[in-house]
């Protein structure tokens, strides 16, 4: 695939060290003009800015709310208007927060299903029209390797993955009759710092890694690199299949 007039949105894609920023510089080497789809105005200026610098793409920041229907309507309506397409949806936005489930809050729960869970099915239901009309397109989720690896803490952020990965099977059922090709992607550790006000540093990560097959933690841009493989290849293989990126550190 990747040809000079194909659109992808990639959500999360506005936070300077993380997955999404990594994920739409790899679909603009591709060709793609790139969508980022971000609440940070800040981040997310100075993300469609230093995509076209790096690839000579055209990168335009449209403030998105992944949570709210309007907003994503919104979104995806400006980017038919300017557009005319949209080929790639890349689902990378996600929050995580650590808390066992004994103390966890209702702001919490609510908080990490809305935007993992909800915002990938708004923003999924919301490109479907324009795919179907194209007879195709590619989506791709990102989920987590704890959705099948159970990790302390993280039980409302697992569940959500979790619901990410069924979701997204369903889906790709759904839409194969109409050419759209929906494919998981399950990172696992990764130097991300995610959440962060702040980006991260090498020894946040040294005494976790030592039990990892590599010693090391997943850069962002080798996950991104999977991602990108998956929205851009025309095989349609990889329909509903869930591409564990983690350097082997849940072999599933």
């Amino acid at each position: 695939m990747a040809s000079s007039n194909q659109i992808a949105i990639v959500t999360g894609a506005a936070r300077p060290w993380g997955l999404g920023r990594c994920t739409a510089v790899g679909l603009a080497r591709k060709g793609l003009d790139i969508v980022v789809a971000d609440i940070r105005d800040d981040w997310g200026r100075d993300a469609a800015e230093a995509i076209t610098k790096e690839t000579g793409r055209r990168a335009t920041y449209v403030n998105t709310d992944i949570t709210q229907r309007a907003s994503v309507a919104a979104m995806v309506q400006r980017v038919e208007d300017e557009f005319g397409r949209i080929d790639v949806l890349a689902n990378v936005a996600g929050v995580v927060i650590n808390e066992r489930v004994e103390a966890m809050t209702d702001e919490t729960y609510d908080r990490v299903m809305d935007i993992n869970l909800r915002g990938t099915f708004l923003t999924c239901q919301a490109v479907i029209p324009a795919m179907r009309r194209q007879n195709s397109g590619h989506i791709v989720n990102v989920s987590s390797g704890a959705s099948v690896q159970p990790l302390k803490g993280l039980a409302a952020y697992a569940a959500s993955k979790a619901g990410v990965n069924s979701f997204s099977r369903v889906l790709a059922w759904e839409l194969a009759r109409y050419g759209i090709v929906v494919t998981i992607v399950a990172p696992g550790r990764m130097v991300t710092n995610m959440g962060s006000e702040e980006g991260p540093e090498a020894e946040q990560f040294t005494a976790e890694v030592r039990g990892f097959p590599f010693l090391r933690a997943q850069h962002p841009d080798e996950v991104a690199q999977v991602i990108v493989y998956a929205a851009t290849n025309d095989n349609t293989a990889l329909a509903g299949q869930t591409l564990h990126a983690n350097g082997g550190v849940y072999m599933v």
